[in-house]
């Protein structure tokens, strides 16, 4: 791989570590009831999704024309479009929060969001150093990929509790069904950061 590709990736994967650090904010902003911070970070959350789109791009047309073994070049294909639905699903988690925004919950439960995020955050932020090393020896990226399986792990555990909690709340149909999205939407961020740790685990050789 050139490191033209290797140089892409990495901006693509910082890009999409901005997105899910733009989400955690806008979760922030929403446990503490602040419309105005909340619209702000939700729309800088979709300039960076279409600035990790924009990204995702160039890395496929690098590849197209890159002299890389067919099975290589699929590992990065996989890589950059499993670390792109991190953003897009970041995205759409911000637009949930807009919708329930005015919504009454316990404070419990938005902790256990903000939570959910910020534990997704991290293992974005090692995803992203994975990326980086990826010319170094392949114990490094195993390192990063047990870390983000364990981080996955808590991430389910804490949305097993949140639809827990939700089934007991008073509240309409339609709010509980977009909030049962929201939990949803949120919890599938680090299983897509997961699968793209996955990608990394199976690539040898030399950049």
């Amino acid at each position: 791989m050139s490191d033209k590709i290797h140089s892409l990736l990495i901006a693509h994967s910082q890009k999409v570590l901005l997105a899910v650090h733009a989400l955690k904010s806008a979760a922030e902003a929403w446990q503490q009831g602040d419309r105005e911070a909340l619209g702000r970070f939700t729309d800088e959350l979709s300039n960076l999704e279409r600035e990790a789109d924009s990204l995702r791009r160039s890395v496929t047309r690098e590849l197209s024309h890159a002299d890389l073994a067919h099975a290589k070049g699929e590992v990065f294909r996989r890589l950059v479009h499993y670390t792109d639905d991190v953003a897009d699903t970041a995205r759409r988690s911000g637009r949930f929060l807009l919708i329930i925004q005015d919504l009454l919950l316990p404070p419990e439960l938005k902790g256990d969001l903000v939570k959910m995020v910020s534990l997704s955050q991290a293992a974005m932020a090692d995803l992203a150093e994975a990326i980086h090393c990826l010319s170094e020896p392949a114990e490094r990226r195993m390192e990063y990929a047990a870390h983000i399986s364990d981080l996955e792990e808590s991430i389910d555990d804490i949305e097993f509790e949140m639809q827990r909690k939700a089934s007991h709340l008073q509240v309409d149909t339609w709010s509980t069904i977009i909030f049962w999205r929201l939990i949803l939407t949120t919890s599938r961020i680090a299983d897509s950061i997961e699968d793209a740790a996955d990608e990394l685990l199976t690539y040898e050789g030399e950049l």
